[in-house]
């Protein structure tokens, strides 16, 4: 009973409920004081507004090259159906290195999303290609096999990373394995 009573006091303190107040002072009587008339200067009007000058239209943005660092090529249906997987991190030859350089070029940034045909064909492969950047950032692309407009770029990469030569192990037998950040891809 007293803690209910301490605490129903205290929320009262906290929740600005105050009591009758006690006088322990007499308060002193005060006289109206004098208005005081302060002088201010004078305000000039603000100078006129002048136009804005017209706006140019902005340069075309051109996309900087990023630094590849791993690129995924997965290639599925074909005649006999099924899925190929073709990954490669960081570059031990010069066509390991094309890839990367393709990868990370203004011309594979520019990319959109789906190359795809108007009208779907029987026997067609689909190429799934992701591109990882240096900067954590991904680049994916869909195409399907005899979709017009597909630009070189994103066939040069589908080929080489297809036709790959596999790596001669011997020359990598001294080296650490790392691998980047974001490896696998997601």
């Amino acid at each position: 009973m007293r803690s209910a009573a301490l605490l129903a006091g205290l929320a009262g303190i906290v929740c600005g409920v105050a009591g009758p107040a006690a006088a322990t002072e007499p308060v002193p009587a005060t006289t109206p004081a004098a208005p005081v008339v302060v002088a201010s200067p004078p305000i000039k009007p603000a100078p006129p507004v002048k136009a804005a000058p017209p706006i140019k239209a902005a340069p075309p943005i051109k996309l900087a090259a990023k630094r590849a660092i791993a690129v995924v090529v997965v290639r599925t249906g074909g005649l006999r159906g099924g899925q190929s997987v073709f990954t490669q991190v960081g570059s031990v030859n010069r066509q390991q290195a094309a890839v990367l350089r393709l990868a990370g070029s203004p011309a594979f940034q520019a990319l959109r999303p789906k190359y795809v045909p108007a009208t779907p064909g029987a026997d067609r492969y689909t190429y799934r290609i992701e591109a990882g950047y240096r900067d954590h950032s991904k680049k994916r692309v869909l195409v399907v096999d005899g979709a017009p407009g597909t630009p070189q770029v994103v066939l040069d990469v589908i080929r080489l990373m297809t036709n790959m030569d596999a790596p001669d192990l011997a020359d990598l037998s001294g080296l650490p394995v790392r691998f980047p950040p974001g490896f696998p891809f997601n």
